[in-house]
């Protein structure tokens, strides 16, 4: 037993860390995965399933990791928010649609599910009055229509729950915005330092190519490319991620460039550190604070841009999302109000709750 402990003490010292060792074993563990993708007939994850763990890996190691480590810091940051009422609203609704998206699947039906004698019933305590063709006179009648708890928020023209389109709903949204805002951070972030630290035509030619990059209409930019090579949820989070890192590097870049004349980094290079780990292990953990800023302030515009596509057509038709919802809903507004009321002040709210904190 000592003689393993004293091989791994060995090893991550070896490697920088216990950090370091475990981004290089799951960096391994992923290749193992996809390659056993490629070579067998089942799946073992779908492409968001990759994403999932590699930012998921990243988010322990530089997120929660220093933060359990400076929980003195965290103690006093989050006395400070306690304060702020709206941000403490913010959060827990943000934590209640974290909650609606992971357990509200198992209480709710099928939402691409049609039921044409169950269309257009209006949500709960709500009554409308519908035309119906009568086959035996001949002639429409006016019917009178209630809601029911069975569809607490109503159904669509073709009988699907809005609830669980609703719910569905939140789960496209927190996917595609959560992943697709820590690829485009962990691009910043990586781009940004390294062009601060590096410095000379490495500085330029990075810099250049985001000015290059923000010239480019962000959302215009997210259509062309989705209109050539076809509507698909995990292309559409990569293509969100890899477009929209500009504006993370340049406030990313500014921070660094305060630091890498402070005294730890000076220290750094005096004992002979290399530029990768002064990068990871020194400047990346420094600017933790700014990222989450930029992650938090990036998340609603990421979810409005996926709304964005999935009403204009630009969706992936395989999934039910807000936009998608809205697109239905639109069509609809003479006769099924609700259909696009509902999406729409869920976007309201997220967007409004990610803002406020």
């Amino acid at each position: 037993m000592t003689n393993w402990l004293a091989s791994i003490n060995y090893i991550t010292g070896k490697v920088g860390g216990i950090r370091k060792l475990i981004l290089i074993l799951m960096a391994a563990l992923l290749g193992v995965t996809i390659l056993l993708d490629v070579l067998v007939v089942e799946k073992i994850f779908d492409p968001l399933g990759y994403l999932y763990i590699a930012l998921g890996t990243l988010a322990i190691l530089y997120g929660i990791y220093p933060l359990y480590t400076s929980r003195r810091l965290v103690g006093y940051y989050w006395e400070r928010a306690s304060q702020n009422r709206l941000a403490v609203a913010g959060l827990a609704f943000i934590l209640f649609l974290i909650l609606l998206a992971l357990i509200g699947p198992f209480f709710t039906t099928d939402p691409t599910a049609t039921n044409f004698e169950e269309k257009n019933i209006p949500p709960l305590g709500f009554t409308i009055e519908e035309s119906v063709y009568h086959p035996e006179t001949q002639q429409s009648i006016s019917k009178t229509i209630t809601g029911s708890g069975k569809h607490p928020l109503g159904t669509d023209n073709k009988g699907r729950d809005l609830l669980a389109m609703i719910v569905s709903g939140a789960r496209i949204s927190l996917q595609v915005g959560l992943l697709a805002t820590g690829i485009a951070v962990a691009l910043g972030t990586l781009i940004g330092v390294t062009s601060a630290y590096l410095g000379g035509k490495i500085d330029n030619i990075l810099m250049r190519f985001t000015d290059i990059m923000m010239t480019f209409p962000f959302f215009l930019l997210l259509v062309f490319i989705v209109f050539i090579f076809g509507p698909n949820l995990a292309f559409i989070v990569l293509v969100i991620g890899l477009t929209g890192w500009t504006g993370t590097a340049r406030l990313v870049r500014s921070e660094t460039l305060s630091l890498r004349t402070r005294e730890f980094i000076m220290a750094a290079k005096a004992l002979g550190a290399s530029d990768s780990r002064i990068i990871l292990a020194h400047l990346v953990p420094n600017v933790i604070s700014l990222i989450i800023v930029i992650a938090t302030l990036s998340i609603p515009g990421v979810i409005l841009a996926e709304a964005g596509l999935s009403f204009i057509g630009l969706g992936d038709p395989s999934v039910t999302s807000w936009g998608m919802v809205l697109r239905a809903g639109q069509q609809n507004l003479d006769t099924a109000w609700w259909v696009a009321v509902a999406p729409g002040v869920m976007l309201f709210l997220t967007v409004l709750a990610f803002n406020f904190m």
